[in-house]
This record gives C-alpha cells, sequence and structure tokens, in this order.
C-alpha cells in the first residue's frame, strides 16, 4: 500500500513539473515574440510609384490623384522618401463625406470626385502621405513618444510613433505597426495629443528602391478627416 502511494505522489510530482515547463516555454516564446519581433515585409525591386502600380485594384484611386499633381510622379520614382499608402477604400470614404456635405449645403454644391476637384486642395492634403528620406519602423525605436518629420512638399510636421497592434486578447501584443498622426495646422494643437488625427499601419517597412512603404488600412479616412471635408467644399478654397 506504501508503494503505491508513493508511486502515485512521485507521477502526480513528475505530471506538475511537466505542466509548468510547457507553461514556462509558452510565456517564453510568447514574450521574445513581442520582445524581439521585427518587422518583416520584404523588399520590392520597383520605386515607390511601381510598387502602387503593381496592386491593381488597391492603388488605383491614390495614382489617380498623384496624376493630377504636377511632378509627383516623378517624385516618387527618382526622391527618397516613406511612403503612407492609401488604398481605394480610404478615398471613397473622403468622397463619400465630402459629396454628403454638398448635398446638404444651401445652396447645394455639385459632388466631387477625385478627377474634378480642386487640385490645390488635393495636393495639400496627398502630401502628407509623403515624409522626406527613408524611415524605418526601427528608427522609432529610440523614443516612446515618437518624432516629427517633415513632409515632401510644403514641411508639413507629421508625427510618426512606434507602436503594437493587439492580438488573441494581449494588448501590444500583436504585430509591430507605425502610429501615423496629423497634429494639424494649428501649432497650439500640435502640444495636446487629444486633437491630432491618428491611424495605425497595417504592413510596415517595404523597402522599395527609393522609398520605405507602410501601408494603411481601408478605414483610415484620407485626409484625415473634416480638415480634408471643410477644404474641398469652401466656396472660395483657403488652405491654411
Amino acid at each position: 500500500m506504501k508503494d503505491l502511494l508513493y508511486t502515485f505522489l512521485r507521477r502526480k510530482r513528475a505530471a506538475w513539473l511537466l505542466l509548468l515547463a510547457l507553461g514556462y516555454a509558452g510565456c517564453t516564446k510568447t514574450d521574445n515574440r513581442y520582445r524581439d519581433d521585427k518587422p518583416t515585409a520584404g523588399k520590392f525591386a520597383g520605386t515607390a510609384y511601381e510598387y502602387l502600380q503593381s496592386q491593381p485594384g488597391l492603388y488605383d484611386s491614390m495614382l489617380l490623384a498623384i496624376s493630377r499633381i504636377n511632378g509627383l510622379s516623378d517624385t516618387l520614382k527618382t526622391r527618397e522618401l516613406t511612403l503612407f499608402a492609401v488604398n481605394n477604400r480610404s478615398f471613397s470614404l473622403a468622397i463619400g463625406n465630402i459629396n454628403i456635405a454638398r448635398r446638404d449645403s444651401v445652396p447645394q454644391m455639385p459632388p466631387v470626385s477625385i478627377a474634378s476637384m480642386d487640385p490645390v486642395v488635393l495636393d495639400t492634403f496627398l502630401c502628407r502621405y509623403f515624409v522626406k528620406d527613408k524611415h524605418h519602423s526601427a528608427d522609432l525605436r529610440h523614443t516612446t513618444d515618437g518624432v516629427f518629420l517633415p513632409t515632401m512638399k510644403y514641411n508639413f510636421d507629421m508625427q510618426l510613433q512606434l507602436g503594437y497592434s493587439d492580438a488573441s486578447g494581449y494588448v501590444g501584443g500583436g504585430p509591430l505597426s507605425v502610429i501615423f498622426s496629423y497634429p494639424g495646422s494649428d501649432s497650439t494643437k500640435k502640444i495636446f495629443t487629444r486633437y491630432w488625427t491618428r491611424v495605425n499601419t497595417m504592413v510596415v517597412d517595404i523597402e522599395a528602391k527609393n522609398a520605405v512603404i507602410n501601408l494603411l488600412p481601408p478605414g483610415h479616412d484620407f485626409g484625415f478627416g473634416s480638415d480634408f471635408v471643410r477644404a474641398m467644399n469652401r466656396r472660395d478654397p483657403i488652405i491654411q
């Protein structure tokens, strides 16, 4: 009887040790993935402009907008930059909001499309997605508050900050992302992040010949929301 009890206790202790070891291994794997996560978006053999062209059905709207701005396509082919790629859905959201406001205005304003909207207004908001020089997500690891970086044209200050998305109920345990923020044109608002319009990238660090490309989600409203709608719907557009 004593031998049977001893054998039972020994087997129970071994089972607990095995469970603890498996649990430790599982936690170690998860923690290391979180701490050591590196983006692996890969490389693209062409330019930033060619990348947009290589994704039919995704970036046609952005390419059309680019074609309406003198010299911008050449910039995406020859200059070093960080591109935040805006997909078709994001343009549809923005144009839908613009046209709802135009329909409800008094007197009513005619609807617009990318092909017909004011090119000066379009240029001002489109160029906020093209940041000067190449900036990889690893460049943001040295600061928790992010960095302000100027755009290719007009030197708008956009803010880039390293972040992690959530996964499997683990806050911050998902893939690496870059939080891309528009602090607004009012210098006093730049101090307070609650005034900023922000978007998380879906994919980061696609390495093209002349650019680092980050992909924005389809739920992003092109132009960063109401500022674009108001600017596009002014009777006599004035850009600040």
